[in-house]
């Protein structure tokens, strides 16, 4: 078991994302226009869209939701795992419903699905509260369907933001909250559902700005027994989930607990949610750097040279009308990966007894393991006609958590179309780690591994035997061309691509 993992499920479970027969995808796809919001109403760019945005973390299958926790605006973090509350506050909030016994049925929300510049204050108070604001009501569409699909028995704002959202939508439903944001719990929660409750806390984020963190500690604290006294009430309300249990006999102390995996896509930086920020902005939003385990946040005494300028191009790139590159497709809104599926998952990680991936640092890698090993395939390996064996071309794919997802990789996708072959492929990496750092004798040392090749034939044996209609195989740079000549691909024809 990799330290990294402790407390956070297995390593091949993931979320694979919105159910594509529910309203979920469409009404992600239906995001207003935040960043031409934000410069028609202020005058100037409010929202940092540059890593696009980040809906919901939690659970979003029918009547699986219990509890929803809604907070302001997600941070650099969230914009890498495109998962909302998956830094520090998230592992806040986590350590804190598994004190009420809430492991799973959760879901989380925000005010914004865009990071914002700045802090939260009244040059927002229309954009964020106003019945009339596009993302008000599109922020309730959401809100409305949580409720339309679940039994949702307990709603937890975090901040002031938060709060003032969730009057803003009370009384959007028509009820009242008498002393507004200032006491939320005194909300008419039954406007909601006739079990619902309503509580506030503190944003734990406020004690990095120089709040005080006796007060958000001593606000937790009083959040969780008013929690305790309503299940005294009626033990029947909000009932622990089945790998959780109550705590309430022990002290509540503020906590930490690390982000399950089965919160994040498939392939994600492993490093994202073991309990606080693990990244900072930097080069005026184009950047965000991703630290490990080992490294120092904001690379204090780590000398870090970025010689890359570039500032992209749209060279390649189409879009329809209406489209937004750094948002879902606003018609096509359902053609997004739902990862490998359990038949393949634990086989790519590593994870099948007898099948582990070696200790890649004893064999001389510098790749930190907090970064997982998830970015080694890309495709539908369930359903191939050609099958991709292809080297590490850049580090897109730590971010994409997808193999073969820079500029090489597009190359072999106008390749693949120009062969009329549109979905029907998979890639894989030759290794699950970063090796661009390496020599080429010190790669060629692992292709040579009897256990990486052990792994790497008994993910094509899988490939070949869930594909009948398997057609090709295409191995894509100096590495993959040399992992060839040990595995057997069962007669397919081989073509050799040079990276």
């Amino acid at each position: 078991m990799n330290i990294y993992w402790n407390g956070r499920g297995y390593q091949w479970e993931y979320d694979p994302g919105p159910p594509k027969n529910r309203s979920w995808p469409r009404l992600f796809a239906e995001t207003p226009n935040y960043r031409k919001i934000g410069k028609e109403v202020l005058g100037r760019e409010k929202f940092r869209w540059h890593f696009g945005p980040m809906f919901y973390r939690g659970r979003l299958w029918d009547n699986s939701v219990k509890v929803l926790v809604i907070g302001q605006e997600g941070a650099q973090d969230e914009c890498l795992a495109h998962r909302a509350f998956t830094g520090g506050t998230g592992s806040r909030l986590q350590y804190f419903l598994n004190y009420i016994g809430i492991t799973e049925s959760y879901l989380f929300l925000n005010t914004f699905v865009y990071p914002i510049y700045g802090q939260y204050g009244s040059s927002l108070k229309w954009i964020a509260q106003d019945p009339d604001s596009p993302i008000v009501q599109h922020r309730h569409e959401i809100f409305n369907y949580v409720l339309k699909r679940n039994d949702v028995h307990l709603v937890i704002a975090v901040g002031n933001a938060a709060k003032e959202s969730v009057v803003t939508w009370i009384k959007s439903r028509g009820g009242t909250c008498p002393q507004g944001a200032k006491d939320i719990s005194k909300c008419s929660a039954s406007n909601l559902d006739p079990f619902t409750k309503i509580i506030g806390v503190m944003h734990p984020g406020g004690a990095a700005r120089g709040g005080s963190r006796v007060a958000i500690i001593k606000d937790f604290k009083k959040a969780a027994n008013k929690i305790k006294k309503w299940m005294d009430e009626d033990p029947n309300w909000l009932r622990p989930d089945p790998a959780g249990s109550r705590k309430f006999d022990q002290p509540y102390k503020y906590g930490s607990a690390p982000i399950p995996f089965y919160d994040f896509s498939y392939g994600f930086p492993m490093r994202l949610g073991r309990g606080g920020t693990s990244s900072n902005r930097k080069d005026r939003q184009r950047s965000i750097q991703i630290f490990s385990a080992k490294g120092t946040y904001n690379a204090r005494n780590v000398p870090l040279v970025y010689n890359y300028q570039a500032e992209g191009s749209n060279d390649g790139y189409t879009d329809e009308p209406g489209d937004i590159p750094y948002e879902p497709p606003k018609k096509k809104y359902r053609d997004y990966d739902k990862g490998p599926g359990r038949k393949f998952a634990r086989l790519f990680m590593g994870s099948k007894p007898g099948l582990e991936w070696p200790d890649f640092n004893a064999m001389g890698a510098a790749a930190h393991p907090s970064f997982g090993q998830g970015a080694i395939f890309r495709g539908r390996p369930g359903k191939a006609n050609v099958l991709i064996l292809a080297d590490q071309q850049s580090h897109d794919d730590l971010f994409t958590g997808r193999a073969l997802t820079g500029m090489s990789g597009q190359h072999v996708q106008e390749l693949l179309k120009a062969m009329g072959i549109i979905k029907r492929y998979v890639i894989i990496r030759t290794l699950p780690i970063d090796t661009l750092d390496l020599e080429e004798n010190e790669v060629e040392e692992m292709i040579h591994n009897a256990q990486i090749q052990k792994v790497l034939q008994a993910i094509v044996d899988k490939i070949i035997d869930s594909n009948k209609n398997l057609k090709l195989f295409l191995s894509f740079g100096p590495q993959s061309r040399e992992m060839t000549q040990f595995l057997n691909l069962a007669n397919l024809p081989v073509i050799e691509l040079m990276s």
